[in-house]
């Protein structure tokens, strides 16, 4: 949270009370939403849509990769952060 690639982000966090919950639409932020419709709407939303913890990257109103578990965020969601927002890991 304090790279640079972080202040060009509008960085959410959906955690419901357990895990059953977490692909209910009242749980999500309201402007966000779309994105759980979407992602619902995904192969990946369809068959693993319950795997967590699950990282979701999207722009310009377009999900363009999402990843499960640490390996999936250190091996491919923070490097296609870090190239999306034209920043270096420091």
């Amino acid at each position: 949270m304090k790279s640079e690639a972080f202040k060009k982000l509008d960085y959410r966090i959906v955690h419901p009370a357990n895990g059953d919950l977490i692909l209910k639409e009242e749980y999500w932020p309201a402007d966000a939403r779309w994105v759980l419709t979407d992602f619902q709407m995904s192969d990946e939303g369809a068959q693993r849509g319950y795997w967590t913890p699950r990282f979701i990257l999207a722009q310009d109103h377009k999900i363009i990769l999402t990843v499960t578990g640490n390996d999936g965020w250190k091996q491919k969601m923070w490097p296609r952060i870090l190239e999306v927002t034209g920043t270096t890991a420091s």
